[in-house]
Parts: C-alpha cells; sequence; structure tokens
C-alpha cells in the first residue's frame, strides 16, 4: 500500500482542533508542509513532543527500520560522521533516518534516475523542527515514497506489535501508481511526467540555503548489504 499526502505544489497540513492535535500526537512524525519545487521536494517535519528525536534513544526500533530497507546503511552520507549511512544511523536525527527511508524507497522503484539525493536540516529555534528535502523527478513518487517511509517508521517506533510494512508491496505500488500517472501525462502531451526532470534533479544544490546538518545520496545499483552495520559497530 502507498501512502499518500496529497498532491499539489504546496500542501499545508497544520493541524486544528483538539481532536486533531490529539491524533497528531499519536504518531511519530507530523508533516507540517510539503513544497513542490522544479528540482527538490522540502517538508518542513515536526518530530511530535514526547517522540524520540534521535536513533539512539530507541536502538530496536531503528534496527527495524534497518530490516525493512537494509540498503539505506550503504547510502552514501556526507556532512555528518563516515562516508556511509552506517556510519551515523545508530546516533542520528529521526528526520535524518526519514530521508534516507525515503530516497530508499524512490530509489527502489527504478523511476528516480541515476542518482537520487536528499538533505536534512534543523530549523533554528526549534530543535523538533526539520526540512526534508528530497531530489524530486517526480512528485508523485517523491510524495508517496515520503509519506510511506513515515508510516514505516511509525510502526517501528510505536507500533512493532503490529504487522510490519510489506516494503516490496510498497515500492511495487507506487511505482504501479507512478507509472500510471506518467502514461496519463504522456498520453495528454506527448512526454511522460517529469521526464526531463529526472536528470536535472538528479542532485539537488543547497547555495541557496543555510548549512546543511546532514546529506546522503543513493546510487541505484546496490553492493550486498547481508553484512552491513551502523552506529559505529564497524569500529569495534
Amino acid at each position: 500500500m502507498v501512502h499518500m499526502l496529497p498532491r499539489s505544489d504546496v500542501v499545508d497540513q497544520r493541524r486544528s482542533g483538539a481532536d486533531e492535535k490529539g491524533k497528531a500526537m499519536a504518531d511519530l512524525f507530523n508533516i507540517l508542509k510539503v513544497t513542490v519545487g522544479p528540482k527538490k521536494l522540502t517538508a518542513r517535519v515536526l518530530v511530535n513532543p514526547g517522540m524520540p528525536l534521535m536513533t539512539s534513544e530507541d536502538v530496536e526500533a531503528t534496527a527495524r527500520v534497518y530490516y525493512l530497507a537494509p540498503a539505506i546503511a550503504e547510502h552514501m552520507c556526507l556532512g555528518d560522521a563516515g562516508s556511509k549511512f552506517q556510519d551515523c544511523m545508530g546516533h542520528t536525527e529521526l528526520a535524518h533516518l526519514l530521508e534516507h527511508l525515503t530516497v530508499e524507497i524512490m530509489n527502489e522503484t527504478g523511476l528516480a534516475g541515476g542518482i537520487s539525493s536528499g538533505r536534512t536540516r534543523g530549523v533554528m529555534g526549534d530543535d523538533r523542527l526539520f526540512d526534508v528535502e528530497i531530489s524530486c523527478p517526480d512528485d508523485a513518487l517523491a510524495v508517496g515514497a515520503l509519506s510511506s517511509a513515515s508510516f514505516m517508521m511509525n510502526w517501528a517506533y510505536l507500533h512493532a506489535d503490529q504487522t510490519p510494512p510489506d516494503f516490496p508491496g510498497t515500492v511495487a505500488a507506487l511505482a504501479s501508481l507512478v507509472g500510471s500517472l506518467r502514461g496519463e501525462a504522456a498520453a495528454g502531451d506527448g512526454a511522460g511526467a517529469g521526464s526531463g526532470a529526472v536528470a536535472n534533479g538528479a542532485e539537488c544544490g543547497a547555495e541557496d540555503f543555510g548549512p546543511i546538518d546532514t546529506e546522503g545520496a543513493s546510487v541505484v545499483a546496490h553492493d550486498d548489504v547481508e553484512g552491513a552495520v551502523f552506529g559505529g559497530a564497524a569500529a569495534e
């Protein structure tokens, strides 16, 4: 199942009313706003009060995310400890983990182009607020991957007693949805949706923004990750 957010250029999901606020607090994340630009999607993500901020606060939950998508350990990760995500995965922001899981879901669909990339940075003045940027060759692909990644992490950290998410099934459903949407666009204007943006959006520049806290990238072809470790375990 693909867990989709509403699709628009700017999606504002600020909660209103006591009931909605209570519902939001039951989730790991509150995605306040999603802005889709020509090259990237930017999500303003709140880690809800009472929820862990760092992956090291719940190692078992972090491991559940890893076992859903072990290839994230091999993502190139610049601006943090080491050169791969496995080097910092055991002690990094949950929003950073959300970024990498989103990138991996996009990557596994085979529709994200040669390289999928992302960046996560904190919002000044609130240590629970982050801007997660994802390369965006296709808005439906990026939004669907982000929403599905949020759902998977919600399971890992809050609802591990429930049936685990079907990662391959989610990827397949998202690929089918995006392929269908691209086919509809091709029928309308002779070109698939995002056909020119795949190459242009392969890398998202940061020169227009402030300092970057973390960034990650993943190449489509993965190495074997059966023996992957994270959180500095490789040095022990």
